[in-house]
Formats: structure tokens, C-alpha cells, sequence
């Protein structure tokens, strides 16, 4: 039935306006792929309709060498 009805409404339709439903027929495609149920690992839609990806920020943070370090205000609780 979607097909048939595909088909009746493209009828008449210039060659440029075919290719754009061809192009966008592509594009559901694959949108309807992308939103199977299956999130690569680098992938997650945090529900805005955005991909974020990770590793985005990679290499823009930093932690001093001494992180892990006691520190002097809680000397006295770990003796």
C-alpha cells in the first residue's frame, strides 16, 4: 500500500523533484538505521536528537601529578 501510494503521488513529477525523493528515501534510510535500537560505542543520543561522540574533548583536561596524593586536612583520620 505505501508503495502504490509512493508511486501515485510521484507521478507527473519532474526528473529534478524525482531525484529529491530519491534523495530523501536515501536519507530515511539510513535515519531509520541510525535509530534501530543500536548505538555504536562511540555514539550516544542523549535524547535532544544530537550525536555526541566520545573522545570529543580528548587531550583538553589535565590532573596534577600529586592527584592521588594524601592531603594535609585529612592527615590525622589516617593514622
Amino acid at each position: 500500500m505505501g508503495l502504490d501510494l509512493l508511486l501515485q503521488e510521484t507521478k507527473g513529477l519532474s526528473e529534478e523533484a524525482l531525484m529529491e525523493v530519491v534523495r530523501f528515501v536515501r536519507f530515511m534510510k539510513i535515519e531509520s538505521a541510525n535509530m534501530s535500537g543500536f548505538v555504536g560505542l562511540n555514539e550516544v543520543n542523549n535524547g535532544n536528537g544530537k550525536i555526541r561522540t566520545a573522545g570529543k574533548y580528548r587531550g583538553k583536561g589535565w590532573m596534577s601529578d600529586d592527584f592521588d596524593a594524601p592531603l594535609e586536612d585529612f592527615k590525622e583520620y589516617m593514622e
